[in-house]
């Protein structure tokens, strides 16, 4: 499980690596100060351009257009994943990885640095979604909560790489090779992939219990010390609503395999009757299963991934509602202003040089405080994290404006690590997990992908205009960004259901929702 999570999670390195990879590059990119090196800014070395020259919202716009290639990316990504699969959705993201890189490192114009940025953002929008979804699907209960925030972890090793090779090569040609090296973790990504196995929770889906067996076991570690009758039983039970008792030799999950395209499993023929499983007082496994014989209205029971509308008409759509209002809080605190410009946000204080180191600084302080949220993720509950997380953001916002019009530069410096270490302990990878956790198989990928489009849309947003506005506002900007965070506070306390150590099944009961019948499809 480990090691599937940990081959999964190159894909959350890459991701980040798009995040970081302008942000110490800015000045060499465009040609600002002496970054440019020793040959004059705009022009041509070995064929290709030294430097580009961009306004403050071109660059704002080259910057967050990869948001919108992952927007597109998002929104095909749950019907990817479902038609396709998992692994083989995650293989697609790599290869486009690994084109878009090619093509930014390459670049001859500004179009086609945006193209670059489109395309390898493409790849982000659908690996944000698969990944997040896969290591949610084969991950145990217990260590549910430590393999969700690898997603976000791996992004932030991602950032940091990128901002130690940028400090390393922010000259020309040198940041061309920084960019082009972002297709190397998915290139790994690519010879490993077929070591992994799939979902289980995505094979029972399609129907392909034995091989859903197959994957759990192998998933759980060997069959003479796990087994994993039960936990397979509750994931036919979400798909199927239904119960029956499981003989030892396992004929019902064999009839499962076989159910027709209509949803109706054919009879199961069992060593004993059905009155005398009833009266039997030994316990049994238990394995989810509709009646041998359903009526006509039984019979309509979909077994379909809910798509975009179903799912906000069904009886899952409060729960989708939380987990997209999630993430839209998430990037409405700003923090990708900081992730994305934080070198020319804070060289108005400390100058070009400095800033560079300080944003060093800043992205390792997150790395370390991802750590200690993987740390805590199990330890703490989900809601107490996520209200801290917000909380503090608001008050490092107000430390960071009066710091500002007080012009005391270290009170700024230690704000933007505050904000940092905030976000980093809870805000950053509680909403990647969080769908996972209170959703279905059967609604996830949409709500997925809804999520997912919503956060990079908001990032598209905060990338283009963060330039602009802080330099119109000034950095009462985070005035907006710390009452966004105490909404953000009321919003979890209210809303958020508590996941940490429970099942979906008691999510879901808990919050009034059904399973999975007749009736709902």
């Amino acid at each position: 499980m480990v090691y599937c999570g940990l081959v999964t999670c190159l894909t959350s390195v890459s991701i980040g690596y798009v995040i970081g990879s302008p942000n110490i590059l800015e000045s060499a990119i465009r040609g600002i100060g002496s970054d440019c090196g020793p040959h004059a800014p705009f022009t041509i070395q070995q064929g290709f351009p030294n430097c580009f020259q961009f306004s403050d919202l071109l660059w704002g716009f080259a910057i967050g257009s990869f948001c919108l290639g992952a927007l597109a990316g998002s929104l095909v990504a749950g019907s990817l994943q479902n038609k396709y699969g998992r692994i083989k959705a995650l293989f697609l993201s790599s290869i486009v990885y690994i084109l878009g890189s090619i093509v930014i490192g390459l670049t001859f114009h500004q179009v086609q640095f945006i193209l670059g940025r489109i395309t390898i953002g493409f790849a982000c929008g659908l690996g944000g979604v698969v990944a997040p979804t896969y290591l949610g699907e084969i991950a145990t209960i217990q260590g549910r909560g430590i393999l969700g925030t690898f997603h976000q972890l791996f992004l932030v090793v991602g950032i940091l790489l990128s901002n130690l090779i940028g400090l390393a090569w922010s000259t020309p040609p040198g940041w061309r090779f920084v960019l082009a090296l972002n297709g190397i973790p998915a290139l790994i990504q690519c010879l490993f992939l077929s070591q992994l196995v799939e979902s289980p929770r995505y094979l029972v889906s399609q129907k392909r219990i034995k091989e859903a067996e197959r994957s759990l076991q192998i998933l759980r570690g060997p069959e003479k010390l796990v087994s994993v009758q039960e936990e397979l039983a509750d994931m036919i039970l979400l798909l199927t609503g239904r119960r029956v008792p499981v003989d030892d030799d396992k004929d019902c999950i064999d009839s499962l395999s076989s159910f027709p395209s209509d949803g109706v499993p054919p009879p199961v023929h069992r060593g004993n009757s059905a009155a005398t499983l009833q009266n039997d007082p030994s316990p049994v496994p238990l394995v989810a299963l509709p009646p041998s014989h359903p009526d006509k209205k039984q019979a309509s029971i979909s077994q379909e991934p809910y798509g975009f509308f179903t799912l906000f008409r069904s009886e899952c759509r409060g729960l989708a509602l939380v987990g997209v209002s999630i993430h839209f809080l998430q990037q409405a605190t700003g923090i990708n202003g900081l992730v994305y410009y934080s070198t020319s946000f804070l060289s108005d204080t400390f100058g070009p040089g400095n800033s560079k180191y300080i944003t060093i600084g800043v992205t390792v302080c997150n790395l370390l405080s991802t750590i200690c949220g993987v740390f805590l993720i199990n330890r703490v509950d989900r809601k107490t994290l996520l209200m801290a997380s917000f909380g503090g953001i608001a008050a490092s916002a107000m430390l960071l404006i009066i710091g500002a019009y007080s012009d005391v530069g270290g009170l700024v410096a230690a704000a933007v690590f505050l904000y940092i270490i905030a976000f980093a302990v809870g805000l950053g990878p509680i909403p990647w997990l969080l769908l996972s956790e209170f959703l279905p198989t059967y609604a996830l990928s949409s709500a997925s992908s809804a999520a997912t489009g919503v956060n990079w849309s908001l990032n598209f947003v905060i990338g283009l205009l963060f330039p602009s506005l802080t330099k119109a506002m000034g950095n009462t900007t985070f005035i907006l960004f710390g009452g966004i965070s105490i909404i953000g506070v009321a919003f979890v306390w209210f809303f958020v259901p508590e996941t940490r150590g429970r099942s979906i099944e008691q999510v879901m009961a808990e919050k009034g929702v059904p399973r999975r019948s007749p009736s709902s499809s």
